[in-house]
């Protein structure tokens, strides 16, 4: 499909709405240059805009800052941040749009108004009319008011909008991010689109990795042949984000839309929440051939997978993960789960999808701490199954961490073909199987997650304080050489992960680890690295090995150990 790309971000609105704030958070996300219109036609004029208007007047400013728009929208990957009165010039709103993608920043005027008061002395009004040229000469408020409605026409010529008035700048720039994201208008700067085909029962799917992939979801399904019904399960924060552009994709390749939205976190992977997407789908009369997406990351992914596995016997399942953990593991495999208060994971099923779609370029819009967790996932196939990969994780760490399109996009695919060849081998798990090594870090990890409460940490980051447990029971029972150890550290540490235990129980932790699935005849299977790209399973791990690692990395000896 024809994509139509922004070469730039331009902002626009009112004075005080937060351009030039939202502008250089943008461009920190994406790693572009940054414009501010006004601080240009300042650095030309060698003055301030107060006291160019004052010595040149307005037509001169208007001159500067055409001239400001034209060599900013010369390049590309920039955010310009414009002057609120820049497009009363047709010619400055044509340069705008071409190539450009134009977002209207608004808020109320009292809300901008306030924003502009900064150190005001005494006389207010005299004092923001002295730093605002155009709102001197009366009231401030009522000034700001005309403004904004003598600018209401060119205002509404945007590509999206985002208010300030409630959101953070934060909240706010991402709603931009996403608002590009959902119809696939962010570069991809090289990335390739990746297909893996993965061999599962009863029939095979594709996983695609994508970059811009998202917006076409509609497209995809309807080529698939589904029926012309499309149920999607998202949690509240991602719907609220990529929502409306999934809807409109659906809707505009024939689709019927039905959506639920479940809370965000661990424990939305609950028999309630099941219930309810049961309930749900049934007083909407879903039918065996109309699809479920599950829209989110990991724990829409496993709750949504198992409501499909479970409703009908079986409806068909896609799963567009929006997260790094869900893109590189959780969504490519067909297991699905719901927690138990005894264990992670313990009620599900193998379900495969019928198609995964990943689009890296979500990865954007999550909160620091959810993104660096997926990095784990990726960390551990490195680590267990492929030492280049590993050791290009090491070269890239930069870029990755910067989610510079091409190189994110190829790592992910990376993740995906490991993870697929992995379960084409041994698609159940069975005894003795491959697929075991995907746990490495889990046993621990799993064990984590259940004594500190669910949600305390997040699972990437359990994953990698289980794998630096993991790697210290090898190297105790002498399979896992030190250079191992150090290596697998100093790149978890690299991208921002955890390498301690932070004063957990050593006991409770092992006492966890019997609730583990791999558990066989009582006794911990452990998977432990046997070089950089290489694990086996161990189940002879002595007691006492395992209570040292966990102490060497961080737990606290606070009562004696049960018998594994």
């Amino acid at each position: 499909m024809e994509r139509r790309y922004a070469e730039r971000i331009v902002l626009i609105g009112p004075p005080g709405s937060g351009k030039t704030t939202l502008g250089a958070l943008l461009a920190a996300a994406l790693g572009w240059s940054f414009v501010d219109t006004d601080a240009q036609v300042a650095a030309v004029a060698g003055a301030t805009l107060p006291e160019l208007f004052a010595r040149e007047g307005e037509a001169r400013f208007r001159e500067l800052e055409s001239a400001a728009l034209r060599e900013a929208c010369a390049g590309e990957r920039v955010v310009i941040a414009t002057g609120g009165g820049i497009g009363e010039r047709e010619e400055n709103l044509r340069l705008m749009r071409a190539g450009g993608w134009v977002v209207l920043v608004e808020c109320a005027p009292e809300t901008a108004l306030a924003r502009m008061r900064g150190a005001c002395d005494d006389d207010e009004a005299e004092a923001i009319g002295a730093r605002r040229p155009l709102l001197a000469g009366g009231d401030p408020l009522t000034q700001l008011q005309e403004l904004i409605e003598r600018r209401a026409g060119w205002y509404a010529c945007h590509d999206d909008h985002v208010s300030t008035e409630d959101a953070t700048p934060e909240e706010a720039t991402v709603r931009i991010l996403a608002g590009l994201i959902g119809v696939g208008a962010l570069p991809p700067d090289g990335a390739m689109e990746y297909i893996r085909e993965v061999r599962a029962t009863p029939r095979s799917y594709v996983a695609v990795v994508a970059w811009g992939g998202l917006a076409t979801l509609g497209a995809r399904l309807a080529e698939m042949g589904f029926a012309r019904r499309v149920f999607v399960v998202a949690d509240a924060t991602v719907w609220g984000l990529y929502g409306p552009a999934v809807e409109a994709a659906l809707l505009a390749a024939g689709f019927g839309v039905e959506a639920h939205c479940v809370p965000p976190g661990e424990a939305s992977k609950s028999r309630e929440q099941l219930n309810l997407i049961h309930d749900w789908l049934v007083e909407r009369r879903a039918e065996r051939g109309e699809a479920l997406v599950a829209l989110g990351g990991g724990v829409v992914g496993d709750l949504a997978g198992f409501a499909a596995a479970t409703y009908l016997r079986g409806v068909p399942l896609i799963q567009a993960p929006t997260s790094l953990l869900a893109q590189v593991d959780a969504a490519v495999g067909g297991k699905v789960a719901i927690d138990h208060p005894r264990g992670k994971n313990l009620i599900g099923a193998f379900y495969a999808p019928r198609l995964v779609l990943a689009d890296p370029a979500t990865l954007l819009t999550m909160p620091p701490r959810q993104r660096t967790e997926g990095w784990a996932e990726v960390i551990k196939h490195g680590v267990a199954l492929d030492v280049d990969y590993f050791a290009r994780l090491e070269r890239e760490a930069e870029a990755l961490l910067a989610l510079r399109p091409a190189p994110t996009t190829e790592v992910i695919a990376g993740s995906v073909a490991l993870k697929a060849g992995i379960v084409e081998d041994d698609e159940r798990e069975r005894e003795g199987g491959r697929r075991v090594l995907l746990n490495y870090g889990h046993t621990i990890a799993h064990a984590i997650e259940s004594v500190a409460g669910y949600g305390a940490w997040l699972h990437g980051e359990a994953v990698a304080a289980g794998m630096t447990v993991a790697a210290r029971v090898g190297r105790r029972i002498g399979i896992t050489a030190d250079e191992v150890v150090m290596r697998q550290d100093r790149l978890l540490a690299r991208f921002g992960l955890p390498v301690r235990l932070n004063g957990l129980s050593a006991g409770e932790l092992m006492r966890a680890a019997l609730w583990d699935k791999k558990v066989r005849g009582g006794r911990v299977r452990w998977v432990l690295p046997t070089a950089l790209g290489s694990a086996a399973i161990y189940d002879q791990v002595p007691d006492s090995d395992v209570r040292a690692a966990l102490l060497e990395a961080g737990a606290v000896d606070d009562e004696p150990p049960p018998s594994l």
